[in-house]
């Protein structure tokens, strides 16, 4: 009973990409597609006082973009305007230490199973 109650639930499937530079690189490229509820994780190293750009190049309007640290006392906003960047569109970096940026679809397009491709760039500087 409890298996066919739950059989409509569903089920993200959640990917880890550990992020590396190349030799005396500061930034990477990073193709992929979320669909439905997925989140894509991108996980780096980093220390405090850098600076993360992160561009999210699409033609789709139904991602969001954030930044997770267990540091932090919230999700920072890493969308274009967002007021968690500064005015040249970094996010200073407050502790040394791993993050993840995370991308996943609003949930009102998850909810319709659709996906959405992306080119994901960052930068630590």
């Amino acid at each position: 009973l409890i298996l066919s109650s739950c059989s409509f639930m569903a089920i993200a499937a959640d990917s880890h990409e550990t992020v590396h530079f190349k030799t005396g690189a500061t930034s990477g490229e990073y193709v992929a597609t979320t669909a439905g509820y997925d989140v894509n994780n991108y996980v780096f190293y980093a220390k405090k006082g850098q600076h993360l750009n992160v561009t999210l190049d699409t033609k789709s309007t139904k991602l969001w973009i954030v930044l997770l640290d267990e540091k932090l006392e919230r999700l920072a906003d890493l969308t274009p305007f967002s007021a968690d960047l500064n005015d040249k569109g970094d996010y200073v970096l407050p502790y040394s230490g791993k993050y993840s940026v995370r991308i996943g679809q609003y949930r009102a397009f998850a909810r319709r199973g659709e996906n959405s491709h992306y080119k994901l760039i960052i930068s630590i500087d």
